[in-house]
């Protein structure tokens, strides 16, 4: 599903990540841990496209940024980037064009987070963790093969907490994939969930 092999890093004069191997399969949920500064965030971003680096990386044998390989994956930072100009509503459509992604999906997504009576409103009129809400909504209903989220949990309420926790138990059962950084026991009671530090999946740790 998603293969990473001798990925490194370099911002500025440091060194963020070397030799990163990496290898997650249908059905899998890899929880990536490590303190601040780790590189989490750094590898997320790689594997995602995002941010440049050495080495070679695969989506469903595609890379990252070619047409195929973006299709394939949806990604959710710590911080949702939804467009000013596009209510909640129009986030769905305009998903749902760009991934032909049924819409239904993606309204059944934002209905289990509690967004139904938010369609018609816009970025500047949630809070933080509500535009978090409508990110995770709109990356879970796209159903991609792969979702990348970046501390998912960190802005939401327990009931949303819950309802993250069983798309993702949902997306592992149906054979699709999860890679995402997290604080605390959030993803204790998930089955397939497996747990490595940055640090290990490095070269010289290996």
């Amino acid at each position: 599903m998603l293969t990473a092999q001798n990925i490194s890093v370099t911002l500025g004069a440091a060194r963020v990540l070397h030799d990163v191997d990496l290898k997650v399969k249908a059905g899998e949920i890899l929880h990536l841990t490590g303190g601040n500064g780790a590189g989490k965030t750094t590898l997320l971003r790689v594997l995602c496209g995002l941010t440049a680096s050495a080495g070679q990386i695969q989506v469903q044998g595609h890379p990252p940024r070619s047409v195929a390989g973006r299709a394939a994956f949806a990604f959710v930072p710590d911080e949702a980037e939804l467009y000013d100009d596009l209510s909640v509503a129009e986030h769905a459509q305009f998903a749902s064009l760009a991934y032909a992604a049924p819409l239904e999906d993606l309204h059944t997504a934002l209905n289990a987070f509690d967004l139904g009576h938010r369609l018609d409103q816009f970025p500047a009129e949630l809070s933080r963790g509500t535009r978090q809400k409508v990110g995770l909504a709109i990356a879970l209903g796209l159903k991609r093969p792969l979702t990348v989220l970046d501390e998912p949990f960190g802005t939401l309420d327990t009931d949303s907490r819950q309802v993250l926790r069983d798309h993702l138990s949902r997306l592992a059962a149906e054979g699709r994939c999860a890679v995402l950084t997290t604080h605390g026991g959030e993803l204790a009671q998930l089955p397939k969930v497996r747990v490595v530090s940055v640090a290990q999946l490095q070269g010289s740790s290996r």
